[in-house]
């Protein structure tokens, strides 16, 4: 249910573990002059003000409740492969890139529920950075109280010059600024919900501003891609890396690094818009896109960790040179018994079948409607690339809604070129077993539109749900004015036609970000919601649009 009431401050007590979080969303931010709220701006200060980044250029960590897994950057290539000490115990570095500039830490055996110390050192055992905590998650059958978790969507995109007086994506600055708003909460985890990269190849040309992309913004990172050899060749490696080091290591640095992090991917990971007219047809994705999203994950943010519950022969989880037992496309987010969520990833595996056709896979499906029907968690929900409930006639929708152009709104009544009839048949396979279970809530926390929204969905076609499912629209970190539908595509997003929809807060184009927070009694979804020309500062002490309650069943 709605609340019109939105904290004045983080929904529970400052813990030790909530002090050191804080402390760890001022290391990079410091240096903008991002200010944190009052009274997490001193904890911040006072626990990490002294915090130096040394060598590191960005870190970005995962955990689980007995490993963690983490991707770091250094500003200059390391010669010998460098060892990250664990509560003093050495776990050797990875090297993930050519040069020594990209390396992975694999620390396995650790204990549930436990803050460890972490320190980077060299080969000669020089620390490369200051020490920092993190901590692993409960164990599958512990009983935390609570949790918190900061979600958002669409972070990646260059901040170039404005074209016609309008940007592309949302400032650098402005973007770390919302950043920090949503770890002055001090998360114990993010979900970052696809599109880390805007660099699209293909359909960035076929459109009447790509002479400025190429003038503004490719020339910039030393032109175009050559796609006639791999996206790793010595013809392209500078110009990818630089690429990624601006939308990923530039949004982040090292503000994560005490705070486990998800990364679920999307079309634009893949280096392409989601597309299908006369010239180009973008799903599903082309090895060459394909391969560069692998890439960027392989040196930039973790793949899934195992669980026991999500089978590791699963696509995605078959790739070499992958951490043992991972995946890049699905994974699981398992706090305790108190809450599960399954991450999928609706475009790299998308296929054209007509009636036979799958978003995931045959066997992902299999897996997500088993996790959603066992219902060992207080809470569970899914987290989907692809939005569900929605559309504003995209080909990759779940909904054959498609744009008219003479009325400016969607309809049913004509074909849409590219889209699969099996697609929707999936969609309503899995949403009929989120809203058959018996003692959780079904929710859905989904990323791709450029938006914040909330509601519930309580049909879809001809299923008559008895316990509504809700929808939750995280909110996007990076969008610039250009990138909103309403300008991109002509029209704002709406509830599907075959959709009947309980709106608390309708589709909004704003940058912004989601807290949840999560006890056995309830999920409490706190959208906070800014857009220019807001005043930028008006970042450091946002509040919540909506709170958007939903409770246990039973």
């Amino acid at each position: 249910m709605p609340s019109r009431t939105p904290p004045n401050t983080p929904a529970h007590g400052m813990s030790r573990r909530d002090f050191l979080t804080l402390g760890t969303a001022a290391a990079s931010l410091g240096a903008l002059g991002v200010c944190l709220p009052e009274g997490a701006q001193a904890a911040a200060h006072a626990a990490d003000a002294n915090w130096h980044a040394g060598q590191l250029t960005h870190l970005i960590p995962a955990a689980s409740h007995d490993r963690f897994l983490i991707k770091a950057s250094f500003q200059a290539p390391l010669a010998r492969a460098p060892w990250l000490m664990v509560n003093g115990k050495r776990v050797a570095g990875e090297q993930t890139d050519a040069a020594g500039r990209f390396w992975r830490f694999d620390a396995r055996g650790l204990q549930p529920a436990t803050q460890y110390t972490l320190r980077i050192v060299d080969a000669a055992g020089k620390p490369l950075a200051d020490a920092w905590p993190l901590r692993t998650f409960p164990a599958p059958d512990a009983t935390p109280a609570r949790l918190r978790i900061l979600a958002y969507t669409c972070a990646g995109g260059y901040d170039g010059p404005p074209v016609a007086g309008k940007t592309a994506w949302l400032d650098m600055s402005a973007r770390r600024r919302l950043l920090a708003r949503g770890m002055s909460f001090a998360p114990d985890t993010v979900i970052a919900n696809g599109d880390h990269i805007y660099w699209d190849l293909q359909t960035s040309q076929n459109k009447p501003f790509a002479r400025q992309v190429r003038e503004l913004m490719w020339a910039k990172f030393g032109g175009a891609l050559d796609t006639s050899v791999p996206m790793s060749h010595p013809k392209n490696e500078a110009i990818f890396t630089r690429v990624c080091d601006y939308q990923i290591s530039g949004l982040y640095g090292t503000t994560l690094r005490s705070t486990p992090a998800y990364f679920l991917t999307d079309d634009h990971d893949t280096f392409e818009n989601d597309e299908f007219d006369d010239k180009v047809a973008t799903l599903p994705p082309e090895p060459y896109g394909l391969v560069g999203a692998e890439l960027t994950q392989h040196r930039y943010y973790p793949e899934f960790l195992p669980d026991a519950n999500r089978p590791v022969w699963l696509p995605g989880g078959d790739k070499a040179g992958m951490p043992t037992d991972t995946n890049s496309a699905f994974g699981t987010l398992r706090y305790g018994a108190l809450l599960e969520a399954v991450l999928y990833d609706c475009r790299r595996f998308l296929d054209n079948k007509g009636i036979h056709a799958r978003v995931v896979p045959q066997w992902v499906e299999d897996w997500l409607v088993a996790r959603t029907r066992a219902e060992d968690t207080a809470h569970f929900f899914h987290v989907p690339s692809l939005p569900f409930a929605y559309s504003s006639g995209k080909l990759g929708d779940w909904y054959p809604d498609l744009l008219d152009r003479k009325t400016g709104r969607l309809v049913a009544n004509q074909p849409k070129a590219g889209w699969q009839a099996g697609w929707h048949s999936q969609h309503q396979r899995l949403v009929a077993a989120l809203a058959e279970q018996k003692q959780r809530a079904a929710v859905i926390v989904q990323g791709d539109f450029h938006a914040s929204a909330a509601g519930s969905m309580s049909r879809s076609g001809d299923l008559t749900f008895a316990h509504p499912v809700h929808t939750v629209m995280t909110g996007t970190l990076g969008t610039g004015d250009l990138a909103f539908p309403s300008a991109f595509r002509s029209i704002e997003t709406t509830p599907a036609l075959s959709v009947a929809m309980q709106e608390a807060l309708r589709p909004t184009e704003k940058n912004g970000f989601t807290i949840i927070d999560v006890t056995p009694e309830k999920m409490t979804f706190s959208l906070f919601m800014w857009r220019p020309p807001e005043p930028v500062e008006a970042i450091d002490t946002l509040q919540p649009a909506l709170v958007y309650e939903v409770p246990r069943l039973a």
